[in-house]
């Protein structure tokens, strides 16, 4: 055996006397597999579970083991057939069979309960009878193709599973069952991997690159472990050319940071005790320290970019093997955070954690990167207040197109939060969530923006007042990160644009100017803001007919306009707590609409100010209570293309900000 040495077996074996509640999960986990009859595809009909969606509600379909062609919404009650979500039933089936064969491994190891073992080496004998003539298949946006499931990603994940439950019983399987595995299905297997696998950064590649690599430890194949690790875009490549230098994963999204890392991590887990493991490279450190910079208040994880709800749920578990083997303050308070509101008896700190964690604590603080650099900056206050002021660089097929955003949270709620997105199969995926209109941020021409690297360009105090203040700058010279992308944006609308917003962050609110230069002066400049509750104080507006027919407009209703040359205040009821929005008129016109939040089942409400002319300026000062508002007044003066924004307070004291 590879990934666990004959001491750590040993320790395991008697561990479990004290980690019973571990060993209980395990086996609750593998139970319903464990207790049907093995259940395989007999031809490569697998399709992704991302289709595993309803269109209307964006939410995860029901599934049950039993009834292949039976697939029904939890939210509106709808009940589907027929394709995609037949094909996706089996990807699913292979999913669950993957992961509970490796449980049970894990079972057997520190248990030696046979029955465990068996049912594991007879589904890998199962699949192992179809597997090479499995046919490819799969079109799915961004990704090769696949055999066992409908692209390579899926492809990588079944074969590392198989290949490190295969590890975990070699010693209990016959020579006929060892090979009929390995040449069935886990040698082919890899051969595929290397077939399809890009030459590009990606949280794909790092997927694909752990299988091959596994697959070569456990059958010495020299080759196969130089070209996973070693070779141009192998796993060294990609750690060390897909970290920014904000030590963000290059993709933006939180998902995909440690959607790479946990793959990473099967690898280091696998080859810890082999000399081709890297556990000590300062990457790995680097990336999981970040995400305390940016946790939200409750101990959340921001929804940048192409992550949805369940991308993150299990990711802190992670940490227990990085603090392990990598060790740090950070790392730790991240897990006593964690195991404040649950106990620490799941299998991952059994495993592969410490026997016992010391209290830590962290004073959570402002974050920025260096000024002139792609990152982003985080604001916090009391009373939970949260800003994310979104300046990074694009990120490939996982971005938003949202250069300049800002996320913003208070009191407990998500006032104006990133959406983030729905399973990549929903509608609303590419037709909303994923698009620049959807966040809060600037779009012109009711086109995405193109791809650009937004930097920090001011961060500093001054009399209590924090500023920030970051450009996106499309005329000047810009290189593609180097993974492959699909182009949904109009470079045309963008590529003689300058973007520029300033934040001014006080104690109870905070000012905001966004000014665009540069644009076609026949094309619409429009600021977008959602937030979240009742519109409590709407202006009275016409009807807004026949809108937009573009994404992610479309999908937009309610909606109303007003011509505005004086200020205009907006006001939102999220539960206790207000939201009013002060802003700056000048001739633009106004809307309030609402839209789909996330899930799709609810509403979000918008207002969205647009401007023509080639060059904009908008101001803003937004504030959250939950009691009386605390700005009783704001007046704004341009003054040659900047902003002092004077706000009185609700108790009288006075504030000019220069923004």
């Amino acid at each position: 055996m590879i990934q666990f040495t004959k001491a750590q077996i040993t320790q395991l074996q008697k561990k479990r006397e004290l980690w019973p509640e571990a060993i209980s999960q395990l086996k609750e986990e593998v139970s319903e597999v464990m207790a049907e009859p093995v259940l395989v595809p007999k031809t490569g009909i697998a399709n992704w579970f991302l289709y595993y969606y309803c269109p209307k509600c964006s939410v995860q379909l029901e599934f049950n083991r039993m009834n292949g062609h039976y697939h029904k919404c939890p939210a509106c009650g709808q009940a589907f057939t027929g394709e995609p979500y037949d094909s996706t039933w089996w990807g699913i089936i292979n999913s669950r069979n993957y992961t509970t064969a490796f449980k049970m491994g894990l079972l057997y190891l520190v248990t030696k309960e046979e029955t465990y073992a068996k049912k594991a080496i007879s589904i890998m004998t199962e699949y192992s009878k179809y597997y090479k003539d499995y046919e490819v298949h799969g079109d799915i946006p961004y990704n090769g193709p696949g055999k066992s499931g409908a692209q390579t990603l899926d492809e990588a994940n079944f074969l590392r599973s198989f290949a490190m439950t295969y590890d975990l019983l070699s010693d209990v399987m016959t020579k006929a069952e060892q090979t009929f595995i390995r040449d069935g299905m886990l040698l082919p297997g890899a051969e595929f991997l290397m077939e399809h696998r890009h030459n590009q950064l990606h949280n794909h590649e790092v997927i694909i690159n752990s299988a091959i690599a596994i697959i070569g430890l456990i059958f010495h194949m020299d080759s196969y472990v130089k070209f996973a690790v070693y070779e141009p875009y192998g796993l060294l490549y990609q750690l060390e050319h897909g970290m920014l230098q904000n030590h963000m994963w290059f993709e933006g999204a939180f998902g995909y940071h440690f959607y790479a890392l946990t793959s990473f991590f099967a690898y280091e887990k696998f080859a810890l005790h082999t000399p081709h493991s890297h556990i000590s490279h300062p990457n790995y450190k680097a990336m999981m320290e970040l995400l305390v910079d940016y946790l939200e208040p409750g101990f959340r994880i921001p929804m940048l970019n192409d992550t949805n709800y369940g991308h993150t749920s299990s990711s802190l578990y992670l940490y227990e093997f990085a603090y392990r083997e990598i060790g740090g303050e950070k790392l730790l308070y991240i897990l006593n955070e964690l195991y404040k509101n649950e106990k620490r008896d799941n299998v991952e700190a059994f495993i592969y954690g410490v026997d016992e964690l010391t209290p830590c604590v962290h004073l959570s603080e402002n974050y920025h990167v260096e000024e002139g650099l792609s990152g982003n900056t985080i604001l916090r206050g009391a009373n939970g207040r949260y800003l994310l002021f979104k300046h990074d660089s694009y990120g490939g097929e996982h971005d938003h197109y949202d250069r300049l955003d800002i996320s913003y949270l208070a009191y407990g709620k998500r006032i104006s939060p990133d959406l983030g997105t729905t399973g990549y199969g929903a509608l609303l995926h590419y037709d909303y969530y994923k698009n620049t209109g959807s966040h809060n941020t600037v779009m012109i021409g009711e086109e995405n923006q193109a791809p650009v690297n937004a930097v920090l360009k001011r961060y500093e105090e001054l009399d209590g007042v924090i500023y920030a203040e970051a450009q996106a700058d499309w005329t000047a010279p810009y290189t593609m990160p180097d993974s492959y992308t699909i182009v949904q944006w109009k470079e045309e609308h963008y590529r003689s644009v300058k973007m520029t917003r300033k934040i001014a962050w006080t104690d109870d609110y905070f000012a905001e100017v966004f000014l665009v230069t540069g644009a076609d002066p026949d094309l619409a400049i429009d600021w977008v803001m959602h937030v979240s509750g009742e519109n409590i104080l709407a202006f009275n507006g016409r009807p807004a007919e026949g809108f937009s027919v573009k994404k992610p407009y479309r999908h937009l209703h309610s909606i109303k306009e007003i011509k505005s040359d004086s200020p205009i205040v907006t006001a939102y009821q999220d539960g206790e707590v207000t939201t009013h929005i002060f802003g700056y008129g000048f001739g633009q016109t106004v809307y309030s609409a609402k839209g789909p939040d996330n899930p799709s089942i609810s509403d979000i409400n918008y207002r969205i100010e647009r401007s023509f002319g080639g060059e904009a300026m908008f101001a803003h000062v937004i504030t959250s209570s939950d009691g009386a508002c605390k700005v009783g007044a704001v007046s704004f003066e341009a003054l040659n293309g900047s902003m002092m924004i004077h706000v009185k307070e609700a108790d009288g004291r006075e504030r000019k900000l220069f923004v």
